[in-house]
């Protein structure tokens, strides 16, 4: 290995490591003027709050010294003699056609008479079965007479 690499290999880092130290200790000094800006800007903005207050209190000793006028309720607005009878016409009528469509959808006017052949075949019921198919119960089975009819 010849002797002036290592030498030349030191001077390399030497170099380098004063050129990192330059960049650091500028950017400290930036830092520094930074900190020193954010400063003065906070001693100022100390200074427009201390003169606010100074304002609010003048204001407030203003205030308390003015002679107000004993507190009371605002008046009530006057009321406007503004007709019931449209509103009322309105909730008949929308309530009237409520009711003729639901009575539409249901199909209540339309319900065609049963033949009277099924309603003289079918067996008669008991109040117990008819109550039971009126809330939903599936129709009983057909006893044996009636499958060998049908």
């Amino acid at each position: 290995m010849r002797p002036w690499i290592p030498l030349l290999a030191f001077l390399v880092l030497l170099v380098l490591l004063g050129w990192l130290g330059y960049e650091g200790y500028s950017r400290l000094l930036a830092a520094e003027g930074r900190v020193a800006a954010l400063e003065a800007r906070l001693a100022a903005q100390e200074e427009a709050l201390k003169a606010l207050a100074e304002r609010v209190g003048q204001l407030e000793e203003e205030v308390f010294q003015a002679p107000a006028p004993p507190l009371a309720l605002p008046a009530p607005p006057e009321a406007s003699g503004a007709p019931a009878w449209p509103y009322a016409v309105g909730v008949v009528a929308a309530a009237l056609l409520l009711y003729l469509l639901l009575r539409f959808l249901r199909g209540e006017g339309r319900k065609p008479a049963p033949p009277p052949e099924e309603t003289q075949s079918a067996p008669p019921k008991t109040p117990e079965e008819a109550r039971m198919e009126e809330e939903g119960a599936p129709p009983p089975p057909p006893s044996r007479d009636e499958r060998r009819e049908g």
